[in-house]
């Protein structure tokens, strides 16, 4: 497994046309590590194998399988997501029946909406204040990782924790106050 590694990287970089320095860039390590790794020479920290699997969207069976690994797991996940992918489209038909009912400037807005929200999970260059992309030393783009990969992700579901956790007390203080305050059989919230 361990020894399809570096030939499955170069065939993913290959597929999505992006160089070795703009992959280095965009896991944040040395260009001369992307080339020893595809060449078999070293490999990455779990860190920057988390971060080479996230930047291309991957399974460990494509970084790590054969191609008839590949081909199986590929075609297994493409089995898995018909049935998902049958509801996507009714639930698509019906949105297409009610966009109808919008006007033009509403569709625009929904338009730029899915657009923005979209934009979070793809690698992206930057555009300077004159309209061209950011370049290197190379004049190539650079190519960033996704806006959701710079996401305190982790901060936010702690906080979405600690959240839910005061509004569960609350409530067990409301129902607790409410349980006191009554004198005769009373009805409670739940």
């Amino acid at each position: 497994m361990i020894e399809n590694f570096g030939q499955n990287i170069k065939r993913l970089r290959q597929k999505h046309q992006i160089t070795q320095e703009d992959l280095a860039i965009a896991i944040e390590v040395q260009k001369q590590a992307i080339s020893n790794i595809e060449r078999g020479k070293s490999y990455p920290s779990f860190e920057n194998l988390d971060r080479i699997a996230r930047f291309f969207n991957v399974s460990a069976v494509d970084l790590f399988g054969t191609p008839a690994e590949i081909e199986i797991s590929s075609t297994t996940a493409i089995l898995d997501r018909i049935d998902e992918y049958t509801d996507k489209t009714e639930h698509l038909f019906r949105l297409m029946h009610r966009i109808d009912d919008f006007s033009p400037r509403q569709i625009d807005g929904l338009s730029d909406q899915v657009h923005e929200i979209m934009s979070y999970f793809q690698p992206y260059t930057k555009i300077n204040e004159d309209g061209t992309p950011e370049t290197d030393n190379n004049d190539r783009p650079i190519i960033r990782q996704s806006k959701y990969r710079q996401l305190p992700i982790k901060e936010i579901n702690a906080l979405y924790n600690k959240i839910n956790t005061i509004n569960a007390y609350h409530q067990t203080q409301k129902n607790h106050l409410q349980k006191k305050m009554c004198t005769r059989p009373c009805q409670v919230d739940r």
